[in-house]
């Protein structure tokens, strides 16, 4: 029912997210580093683990796919970065720094867990510790 939606939802997701926790000035200001660190890094990413090494397997994840590669889940990445760098520079707390660098790995791991789980991602060679450590 929601294959090839869940790229374009976390895409819708991840910038409502962003848009409420980061002011609009900061977004401009971080959006090179999100276009690198978030698109750039997700799309090398995916390109490497799914099409060179062969760990993972995307399945009906998203309406548009390059090379494989599912966009809108890499895009979702963009704003994501934009998000945890705001947050990691706005907080002096170590536990509140702890938890945002927690956060996000955490997210990823249980993404890929809800996508395993779905039919949408296979692991070959891979597990979702990898995920989690990687």
């Amino acid at each position: 029912m929601f294959e090839n939606l869940i790229g374009p939802g976390l895409f819708v997701i991840s910038f409502f997210f962003m848009f409420l926790v980061v002011p609009w000035e900061r977004i401009k200001t971080l959006l090179p580093l999100g276009l690198i660190g978030g698109l750039g890094v997700a799309l090398i990413l995916l390109y490497l683990m799914q099409n060179i090494l062969g760990f993972w397997v995307f399945n009906q994840v998203d309406v548009i796919n390059i090379i494989r590669i599912p966009l809108f889940l890499s895009l979702a990445w963009l704003p994501f970065v934009i998000a945890f760098s705001h947050l990691i520079a706005q907080y002096r707390n170590a536990i509140l720094i702890i938890g945002i660098l927690a956060a996000f790995p955490l997210g990823a791991t249980l993404i890929h867990l809800f996508l395993l789980n779905n039919g949408m991602l296979t692991y070959h060679n891979w597990s979702l510790f990898g995920t989690l450590s990687f």
